[in-house]
């Protein structure tokens, strides 16, 4: 293929992409925007320029959860364009085939895919925790008492005499009533964030009510030696249940920290379901993405002038793109719950769209 051509539909394909991701971009910020308006308006002293960070912030995560159908849009109208404008016509005519056509397109959207998940899923992740801090210090929302790192989780409470306790432990165990933590470390704070005690342990469970660590050493800030304890209890409110609910949000996760994240987990005895299928997704994306453009250009590239069947086109190319992305909903519940091997739910429906779509245009360049 002629690489002037080539860079030729390359560059209006980019060109297209990039005023529908900011079209939509606009559009989602406009809304996000509104609904923060409304919840700020129920607290006090929440400034404009705060509201205005929070959607910058939030607008990351929500383009890679709209991305799909920004690139369905694009391959939408970039394929009505070359075939309203004849240019299709043109580039067949010198010998081109409907392959050589959509080469560049594909290309260009599979390798979106790639740095999508290698590197806008990262700075999207870090910008959701950027707003989760935001939007707890204006008042907004309340953060999770719950973070995990490549040291151990990290837990936090605040009590109701406004103390706070922390809670960190290399690594923790699960038997379905009782969490285990080894090598635990308690800090307690003050009001004013000072330090009141640290507490090392070599092993701590959490029961009810209580976090307990056995042959504690506790040290005041205080006093110049520490207090070996036989055991060291802390009153909390924390439990196996809001664990749980805590490590079935995979969202604000970088795609680098999913596998060591999911081994932690498996290690600990809970359930991985979840954050395996969301790690399954995230690969899958570049598939999806080139799935979606498939299916656009199969709507777009036939040729004909009548308004009405352009209209018929658009419209049975967005059912079809919202169709394949709701099989993509189905089959990783499905995963979630063992229904379907999970490699089979993310790449499935994308692989069905690609083949469907590759034969429609098989029948368009031999009709």
């Amino acid at each position: 293929m002629n690489s002037i051509i080539f860079r030729y539909l390359l560059k209006n394909f980019v060109v297209v992409f990039i005023a529908a991701l900011a079209a939509l971009a606009f559009v989602v910020m406009l809304f996000d925007m509104i609904d923060l308006l409304r919840a700020s308006a129920k607290r006090e002293h929440v400034a404009f320029t705060s509201i205005l960070l929070l959607t910058l912030l939030k607008l990351p995560q929500t383009i890679q959860l709209i991305l799909p159908f920004i690139v369905l849009l694009a391959g939408l109208i970039f394929g009505l364009k070359m075939s309203r404008t004849s240019e299709l016509v043109v580039m067949r005519s010198v010998g081109l085939s409907v392959w050589n056509l959509i080469l560049p397109v594909i290309s260009s959207v599979f390798l979106l895919g790639v740095v999508v998940v290698t590197i806008f899923n990262p700075f999207s992740s870090l910008m959701a925790e950027r707003y989760a801090r935001l939007s707890e210090r204006v008042g907004m929302t309340y953060s999770s008492p719950f973070s995990w790192t490549e040291d151990g989780l990290w837990l936090r409470e605040v009590r109701p005499d406004n103390t706070t306790m922390v809670l960190r432990a290399n690594r923790i165990r699960n038997d379905g009533r009782q969490v285990f933590f080894s090598n635990p470390s308690v800090f307690e704070l003050s009001a004013e964030g000072t330090l009141l005690s640290q507490t090392e342990g070599k092993s701590g469970v959490l029961q009810s009510n209580a976090f307990v660590i056995r042959n504690a050493f506790v040290i005041y800030p205080d006093q110049e030696s520490g207090a070996l304890e036989p055991e060291q209890s802390f009153q909390t409110d924390l439990d196996l249940e809001k664990i749980l609910e805590k490590f079935d949000d995979p969202n604000t996760m970088s795609f680098w920290r999913f596998p060591r994240f999911i081994g932690f987990l498996k290690e600990a005895g809970f359930a991985t379901n979840i954050h395996e299928m969301y790690f399954h997704e995230l690969l899958a994306m570049p598939i999806v993405l080139v799935a979606m453009v498939l299916v656009a250009i199969a709507f777009a590239l036939p040729q004909t002038t009548r308004q009405g069947h352009v209209l018929a086109r658009a419209i049975g190319c967005l059912a079809c793109g919202f169709f394949l992305y709701f099989s993509l909903r189905v089959t990783g519940a499905l995963g979630i719950s063992n229904g379907l091997p999970m490699a089979l739910a993310a790449f499935g429906p994308a692989v069905i769209g690609i083949f469907l779509s590759l034969t429609a245009l098989l029948h368009f360049e031999d009709g």
